[in-house]
């Protein structure tokens, strides 16, 4: 019986050749990610990443800032109490990068305050020797 099982299999030739050649023509349509493409993406996704990930608490300090300005010149009625209010806010929200008096604050001839503008600058490590400096500006109508 196992000699009627081995001629056979050599009787059907086509079975086992067309595997093979299934195999042979799989390995040129293969599809993937070579190492070094791999690499690339890592190397950007780092390099896009990382200095975002980094400046997320300078942007956040700025919303802070912009918030600060807009409550202080919602409740004040003059230049000093605009001064006051930033800074409270500014200690509630740890706020360091601007200080009440770095504003500008505009008002019309009656003294309403018109608006109030800020503008700093901040530095962001990123890597090494390499950082970020970002300019945040903003006013508050």
């Amino acid at each position: 019986m196992g000699q009627l099982r081995q001629s056979g299999k050599a009787g059907k030739p086509g079975r086992d050749s067309r595997a093979a050649g299934a195999r042979i023509g799989m390995r040129g349509r293969t599809r993937g990610f070579s190492l070094w493409t791999l690499l690339v993406i890592v190397v950007f996704v780092i390099g896009v990443a990382l200095p975002a990930l980094r400046a997320i608490p300078s942007l956040t300090e700025y919303f802070s800032v912009k918030r600060a300005a807009s409550y202080a010149k919602q409740r004040a009625t003059n230049k000093r109490e605009v001064v006051e209010y930033f800074d409270k806010q500014a200690v509630i929200d740890r706020i360091a990068a601007v200080k009440g008096e770095d504003l500008q604050i505009r008002e019309d001839e009656n003294g309403t305050i018109q608006s109030v503008d800020f503008s700093y600058r901040t530095e962001v490590p990123v890597y090494g020797p390499l950082s970020l400096l970002i300019t945040y500006s903003g006013t508050q109508h």
